[in-house]
């Protein structure tokens, strides 16, 4: 059976079908020795893949692996970092020789929760926004507060992406000119939290993740880790339409 070749290499945990795609298009990807195009498909019972120069045993099936990282700041959500800064995979090296990536964007400058895994298919749904898998923030920030900019930030601002609407806005608390906020949006652009509050005028001095649908961050210190239980990726795949097997 043909299975289209950005979701087999998702299943595979090599990428997900995003970054599968970016694969393909570079020509990183050969099916039976050509440059794959984006649509192909591919019969594992038959075909030769390579990827990037490697030759992907089609027979051997991934283990799937499930971590959660309490990001600290000033470490790059991604695999690599061509500057030399600290990735989110450098706290996972001793732990696990898997190929996991992270699932969606966590800057820089921002903390908390960050989830790595191999499931391409659940990285894919995860990430877009049809699924609507809320993501919660704590965030402080300074500016003058009005019951207005909450209202103009529930009905959404406008970033260079689009309209960016933020789900739900909760006032921890608030003296002065100083914020703190609980704050639920299920879009994902780049720093979309931090560019929607400079709308309204308020400045992010720091921002944690909290939560990603029913996956919390609770008693995780900043750089570790620890693997998902069954129940949480149940959960997870459970919340994007996905069956456990």
């Amino acid at each position: 059976m043909k299975i289209r070749l950005n979701k087999f290499l998702a299943d595979l945990g090599l990428a997900s079908r995003r970054k599968a795609d970016a694969l393909i298009e570079e020509g990183k990807v050969l099916l039976n020795g050509s440059k794959a195009k984006l649509g192909d498909k591919i019969d594992p019972s038959k075909d030769k893949l390579t990827v990037k120069g490697k030759i992907v045993a089609l027979d051997q099936k991934t283990e799937l692996e499930y971590w959660l990282l309490n990001k600290p700041t000033q470490v790059i959500s991604a695999v690599s970092d061509d500057s030399g800064r600290k990735t989110a995979l450098d706290y996972l090296k001793s732990k696990t020789k898997a190929r996991v990536y992270p699932v969606g964007r966590l800057d820089y400058d921002s903390e908390g929760l960050l989830l790595l895994t191999n499931d391409g298919e659940l990285a894919q749904r995860l990430t877009h926004p049809s699924y609507e898998v809320p993501k919660i923030y704590k965030v402080w920030a300074e500016g003058i507060f009005a019951p207005a900019k909450l209202e103009r930030l529930l009905r959404g601002v406008k970033l260079a992406e689009g309209r960016i609407a933020f789900d739900q806005i909760e006032v921890l608390e608030k003296e002065g000119r100083e914020l703190t906020l609980r704050i639920t949006i299920h879009q994902g652009v780049k720093r979309e939290i931090r560019r929607a509050c400079a709308k309204v005028g308020w400045e992010v001095t720091k921002l944690l993740r909290i939560q990603i649908g029913n996956l919390q961050l609770l008693g995780l210190i900043p750089g570790n880790v620890r693997k998902l239980t069954d129940e949480e990726i149940q959960d997870l795949r459970q919340s994007v339409g996905l069956a456990n097997g």
